[in-house]
């Protein structure tokens, strides 16, 4: 938990793939590979042999039973269907200007030391109130905004997320899960309020929300797939965010080049942060059947996993890997297979939300080109966990000048 990179580097070093890991979030054993071959196999598990939901069943109480992140099979295979329509690529551009004056006006703030993490966390929940719920003015911003942190305090640890899953009773008010439950009802209310008013003047701004509201389901159920999309969306994009602003610190010339304009790299260096340094380690599964990956016959109630982190590590799929080097995705002609960099996971479970986050993260860093960057101390930082998500140990520290 405290040093998840370092851990797996050197499970990797001395037992090769696949290597079986214990750990105290999940009662069996967890079996991770990260070969191409292996990774695909993971991913196309029947979900009758591998239901993933259940590796998220702990987050159901805030997520909610229409929520993509804990169903499986056809039930999910319905939810993502309504969720990628929002997520087509001339939706995206009608975003792109709200994320990216958000983006210009968070970053103008910034003079002298910066802990580019807690910034993320701020810009991306507002891009996630204003630009995915669709609230307008500071007037329904605020609660909502108080509203998530009260709620996601509980979410953001693990120990005590998985604690209340395992006691799901009412111990009273004061309690942990009684404290959760009045936040999760208070967010509730103060969001479907925010679904009533669209619901009834929808004139007026692009939001995800007003996308969402031509599906035509209920509002339970639009509100289980907006809290989907705050919980994949917030943390892990801040988390990438802060990866990037520490690593174009300690590369200047990177910086420089993003000043150019060039779409091309600028994508590029997306896509190298997420590879580098991916805000996720593990897609995991649960066996309820025996299964054979890779050659290895699993027994059932094991979990496996497509390691995310040392897929996008592997010397043999990408030289140098440890580098962050944004111009290997120029210079090198072909695309990576698709089960060699996987940020967002893969196969039917692979994030819904994955083209909003890459155009959030291009916004993002196309308003940097404002700034000048340098690292706030010699040496780079490591990673640690912060409940789901793998963030720059100081909080991806930087030094800015206008």
């Amino acid at each position: 938990m405290a040093r998840p990179a370092a851990f797996l580097r050197g499970v990797h070093a001395r037992f090769g793939e696949p290597a079986t890991i214990r750990t105290y979030w999940v009662d069996e054993p967890m079996v991770l590979f990260s070969s191409p071959d292996a990774v695909r196999e993971v991913f196309r598990l029947d979900p009758e042999i591998a239901p993933a939901g259940q590796s998220w069943e702990f987050l159901r109480p805030f997520a909610g039973n229409h929520s993509i992140l804990v169903l499986d099979g056809p039930e999910h295979l319905r939810e993502r269907r309504l969720l990628q329509g929002p997520f087509h690529a001339q939706r995206m551009r009608a975003l792109k200007p709200s994320v990216s004056e958000l983006a210009r006006r968070e970053l103008e703030t910034w003079s002298g030391r910066v802990v580019t993490l807690e910034r993320m966390k701020r810009l991306t929940l507002e891009i996630i109130l204003r630009v995915i719920f669709g609230a307008r003015g500071e007037a329904e911003v605020a609660p909502l905004r108080e509203a998530v942190h009260t709620t996601l305090d509980s979410v953001r640890s693990l120990p005590r997320m998985l604690a209340m899953a395992l006691v799901q009773r009412e111990l009273g008010p004061r309690s942990p899960w009684g404290r959760f439950r009045i936040a999760v009802e208070r967010f509730d209310a103060l969001l479907l309020d925010v679904v009533a008013r669209r619901r009834a003047d929808p004139a007026g701004g692009d939001s995800m929300l007003a996308l969402l509201l031509e599906q035509g389901v209920d509002d339970r159920h639009l509100r289980d797939e907006l809290v989907a999309l705050l919980v994949g969306g917030h943390d892990t994009s801040a988390a990438s965010l802060a990866w990037a602003f520490e690593r174009l610190a300690r590369h200047p010339e990177v910086h420089a080049r993003l000043r150019d304009g060039d779409p091309a790299y600028l994508d590029a260096v997306v896509k190298e942060v997420l590879r580098v340094r991916p805000a996720l380690t593990i897609a995991p599964r649960r066996l309820v059947r025996p299964a054979r990956i890779a050659g290895h016959e699993l027994p059932a109630g094991v979990h496996v996993a497509a390691c995310i982190w040392l897929a996008m590590r592997r010397e043999d799929l990408w030289p140098s890997a440890g580098d962050f080097r944004p111009e290997r995705w120029l210079e090198d002609g072909r695309p990576p297979t698709p089960t060699s960099w996987i940020p967002f996971g893969g196969g039917v479970r692979r994030c819904a939300g994955a083209p909003f986050a890459e155009m959030e993260m291009r916004e993002v860093l196309r308003a940097s080109a404002a700034l000048r960057l340098r690292p706030a101390r010699a040496e780079p930082e490591r990673a640690r966990r912060s409940a789901l998500v793998v963030t720059p140990h100081r909080g991806g520290e930087v030094i800015v000048e206008r």
